[in-house]
């Protein structure tokens, strides 16, 4: 090859880095936010409820999963942080389903530096099949409000969301 055909080629490829990188934030910028971080805890997330003591795929009732997580937060050193927190909670039947509808319960906790739970609240989420369909979505939000942005800063707080299970539910999903 030429140098000339190299030198464009060059200039080319060049244009075509620099479009491509148009519109995207500097990957070296740091944002420090106060907004509790937001997760679903391990093998929480998920629920398989049978019928009876069974464990096979006909013993199955129901699957239950939260997914789609979604984190909208505003900071405000007058009025605090408010976090807005929503999910999705899929279900679809299973060969044992007998209603139309389930009461799953879920739970969220704030958690401090890691470790002090400083509020935790149970929620029950009402699911109803209709009789055609073999699924089910429904979609759940939860404010959060941490008044004094001060105490924010202070500590390390985060969001935790998962369905209240039983011992035995969680070492079923573990072992999954």
């Amino acid at each position: 090859m030429n140098l000339p055909v190299i030198i464009s080629k060059l200039t080319l490829l060049g244009a075509i880095l620099l479009i491509a990188g148009c519109g995207k934030r500097n990957p070296f910028e740091v944002t420090i936010s106060n907004c509790p971080a937001v997760a679903i805890v391990s093998y929480t997330g998920i629920v398989t409820k049978f019928d009876g003591i069974g464990r096979n795929s006909d013993d199955v009732v129901y699957n239950a999963t939260i997914t789609d997580l979604r984190v909208d937060c505003r900071e405000d050193d007058k009025t605090g942080i408010h976090q807005r927190v929503s999910f999705a909670i899929i279900a679809s039947k299973g060969p044992a389903f007998a209603n139309q509808a389930i009461i799953l319960p879920y739970f969220a906790v704030l958690l401090r530096d890691n470790s002090l739970i400083t509020a935790k609240r149970i929620f029950q989420a009402e699911l109803r099949f209709d009789p055609d369909s073999d699924r089910f979505v429904l979609r759940q939000t939860i404010i959060q409000t941490l008044p004094d942005i001060d105490t924010a800063r202070r500590y390390d707080y985060e969001l935790l969301v998962g369905f209240q299970l039983t011992p035995d539910e969680v070492a079923y999903n573990a072992l999954r």
